[in-house]
């Protein structure tokens, strides 16, 4: 009776090592993709958290000079308001003048109205006292003055023409400084709202930021998605593979 020549021992293999040995390129490769799989999601969680720490700059870069913004429209308002006080109690004071110029301009012609229905003496009198260097005196015919009053007199009226013309001018000048505070009132207002904008520009341009962030990362778990059902079909497929070559 013939006998079966035994096999040693130790060159028996466990059936799990003789297929391990038998498909060794199939199990790196499957070990390969392996690595793969967990160094492409290492990458994409290191992009993320880049992503992150950019976006946290930014929200706090975009904080700052939205502090900056708001506290120049502060400044901006409380200058108006300046500007307006500052109007207003010019506003006021012209109010004052004109009210002082109108009660003088009463005042001259009721005296003016008065002096024509003085007697010699009293208009005499008068005159003296506009022109303390005259001396006038009263005659049959009315009154005379030496020429030394004659000169006092006529340099005193010759100061009513140049004080009108000072008052003209200063009366121009009044209101040219008054339409330069009004312009720079205006100014201010529309200095404050252009900040006001820029403020509202600057919170957009920030939302804007945080959505392209939002679709970055969207795409970004729209690729992890996609390569784990290309590995989880990949190995699907590489499972049945196996079974079929083995018939495990």
């Amino acid at each position: 009776m013939s006998t079966t020549p035994a096999v040693p021992i130790a060159t028996q293999l466990h059936p799990i090592s003789a297929y391990l040995k038998a498909h060794e390129r199939l199990v790196l490769a499957g070990i390969a993709a392996v690595l793969l799989w967990f160094a492409v999601g290492h990458v994409e969680s290191i992009i993320a958290k880049h992503d992150d720490a950019n976006l946290l700059q930014a929200k706090i870069t975009a904080q700052s000079q939205a502090e900056k913004t708001e506290a120049l429209a502060a400044q901006a308002t409380a200058q108006a308001e300046q500007y307006k006080e500052l109007a207003a109690k010019v506003q006021q004071q012209n109010s004052a003048l004109v009210t002082a110029n109108t009660q003088l301009a009463t005042a001259l012609a009721q005296q003016q109205h008065t002096d024509s229905t003085l007697p010699p003496s009293e208009l005499a009198n008068r005159w003296s006292t506009l022109v303390p260097q005259a001396k006038p005196t009263v005659t049959a015919t009315g009154i005379a003055v030496d020429t030394p009053s004659a000169i006092a007199t006529v340099q005193a009226l010759e100061q009513v023409p140049v004080l009108s013309a000072q008052l003209g001018n200063e009366r121009t000048q009044l209101e040219s400084t008054q339409k330069l505070l009004g312009l720079s009132q205006n100014e201010t207002v529309t200095l404050g709202n252009e900040v006001s904008s820029l403020n509202l520009q600057l919170k957009d341009n920030q939302t804007v930021c945080n959505q392209q962030i939002a679709v970055v990362k969207a795409e970004a778990r729209r690729s992890k998605r996609r390569w784990f059902v290309i590995g989880y079909v990949a190995g699907f497929l590489s499972r049945q593979y196996i079974k079929t070559a083995t018939g495990l």
